[in-house]
């Protein structure tokens, strides 16, 4: 029987990396963003369609969604899952606590804007501003993401928050910390010439996206810097400033 956990990581702020190094560890596997938040949110609405109404076999559905990570993670050789995706929503979090009743967090943060100008630093997009609009509205990538992890530590759910300036500084120290956290024995990581983020020898497919968004340098870990006000407008930064969590 697999263990099943879950990232909630906001976008650029080390999600890659963090599976890259953890992935080494192939007792353990950090997945890609995942689908199943909404397979398991489109099973779940099934309940409102007219044929279901007709005769509502709510036990049997409710057994397809129960069995959605047992199923999906068969054929994966991992005993432990970190499943990462916008569990932390309020629809996502109570189909997810149907399945396991106590489930456990790992936050991955990184100050929103940072996050913002990364998008756009790699992007380079046409229109900067609708760019940041779209990525910070609720149903955006920061944003909704930005909605999950409030929502986990609103809710007190069980989570540790992990970061990206600490993950970058002392990346031992910070997976240490996620293997204490999920009660898992140590492992001897590489930081430096390890493999780019893989699980079951699929890599990310970035031709599908606008940009790179999955590449990392591999040969060793090194904060980039650089100044947000050169990538987003001063009315961006105004408007998003005070979102950090």
């Amino acid at each position: 029987m697999k263990s099943h956990y879950f990232l909630s990581g906001l976008p650029r702020s080390g999600n890659t990396l963090l599976g890259s190094l953890i992935n080494q560890n192939t007792e353990i596997s950090i997945t890609a963003n995942t689908i199943l938040t909404d397979v398991i949110y489109q099973i779940d609405l099934l309940k409102d369609t007219q044929i279901y109404n007709n005769f509502p076999d709510e036990e049997s559905l409710n057994n397809i969604i129960k069995n959605v990570f047992n199923n999906y993670y068969k054929n994966w050789k991992a005993k432990c899952i970190i499943n990462r995706g916008v569990w932390g929503t309020p629809d996502n979090l109570l189909l997810l606590k149907s399945i396991i009743k106590k489930p456990k967090f790992i936050i991955l943060i990184r100050p929103t804007l940072e996050c913002l100008a990364s998008f756009i630093k790699i992007e380079k997009p046409i229109d900067i501003e609708a760019r940041c609009h779209e990525l910070m509205n609720k149903n955006g990538i920061i944003g909704k993401t930005l909605w999950s992890i409030k929502n986990v530590i609103e809710q007190k759910e069980d989570h540790i928050i992990i970061n990206y300036s600490e993950l970058v500084s002392n990346p031992l120290k910070q997976i240490n910390k996620i293997y204490s956290y999920l009660n898992i024995d140590s492992f001897k990581h590489k930081i430096k010439n390890f493999n780019s983020f893989s699980v079951n020898n699929i890599k990310y497919n970035d031709n599908v996206l606008n940009a790179p968004l999955h590449t990392i340098r591999t040969d060793k870990i090194k904060l980039n810097k650089y100044n947000i006000e050169d990538y987003l407008p001063k009315n961006i930064i105004k408007q998003y400033s005070n979102l950090d969590i």
